[in-house]
């Protein structure tokens, strides 16, 4: 018997400019299967920190740009009714009002997420 269960996660990513700080955030709600909700937590991570990425940003001025894992931001236990598994399920960008340097470490497995 398939003890798993449907899992839905909204987590959150800080998009970084080198010498400037956070651009802005964006977000992604995703639907997964996981045995407990400590295991969906870890999957929720794998899933952001596969979210993450860095290059140089053209233009006049070429800078260094990151997108950082931030958080887990919601983690709800969904049942067993699901049928099929999709992965993202929606994606929200949005500019960010607080001043975070570009040189900030984010420590999204040490903030647990609560319920939506």
């Amino acid at each position: 018997m398939n003890t798993r269960q449907w899992y839905r996660a909204r987590i959150r990513w800080a998009e970084m400019v080198e010498g400037r700080g956070i651009r802005h955030w964006e977000e992604g709600l995703y639907l997964f299967r996981s045995e407990d909700r400590d295991a969906a937590f870890q999957r929720a991570l794998e899933i952001g920190e596969g979210g993450q990425s860095g290059g140089e940003e053209g233009g006049r001025r070429p800078r260094w740009v990151e997108t950082r894992l931030a958080e887990v931001v919601t983690l709800d236990c969904m049942g067993r009714e699901l049928e099929e598994e999709p992965l993202e399920v929606h994606w929200m960008q949005w500019p960010a009002e607080e001043k975070i340097p570009f040189e900030h470490k984010f420590g999204p497995a040490n903030k647990v997420p609560r319920p939506s």
